[in-house]
């Protein structure tokens, strides 16, 4: 027989220690995940995303380069380097919790598998396509008059 289950006091001595363990742990783990980031730059590196541990964007970085893009293709780089961080948040937190959880697989399963279901892994990024043919704003079908030898 167990003698702290004789003895009701022994047996709330250690439901109130284990209950103080786990608000311990509890506590760690906040701080642990909310020190969590993840910093991603696009393939060619004129931008950077930082997203915290919900996945929010915490830092936008363009570089020269980035602002002279076309709009689609920063656009394009920015969604991917956000997404793509963000698909790392799992990894990261789960590297961030092993030591607070250790051994205890259901609370680590529990809390990856939100992770990876909010953030799953980005479909590889193509390139917007170029506009083929005449711009909107060519009126002459791309004809160049200022270099026609017709003369006015």
């Amino acid at each position: 027989m167990n003698p702290a289950a004789a003895d009701p006091d022994a047996m709330m001595r250690q439901w109130n220690e284990q209950i103080q363990a786990k608000l311990k742990q509890a506590d760690e783990m906040k701080q642990v995940a909310n020190a969590v980031s993840v910093t991603q730059r696009s393939s060619d590196g004129s931008v950077s995303v930082t997203v915290d541990q919900n996945g929010i964007v915490s830092a936008l970085d363009l570089t020269d380069a980035a602002l002279r893009k076309q709009p689609a293709q920063l656009s394009a780089d920015i969604l991917g380097a956000m997404r793509t961080a963000q698909a790392q948040i799992a990894a990261k937190m789960q590297e961030a919790m092993a030591p607070i959880i250790g051994g205890d697989s259901a609370t680590m399963d529990a809390l990856m598998g939100g992770y990876h279901e909010r953030f799953p892994e980005p479909p590889p990024v193509e390139p917007p396509a170029r506009p083929t043919g005449p711009s909107d704003d060519d009126d002459f079908g791309g004809h160049n008059f200022a270099r026609d030898n017709k003369g006015w």
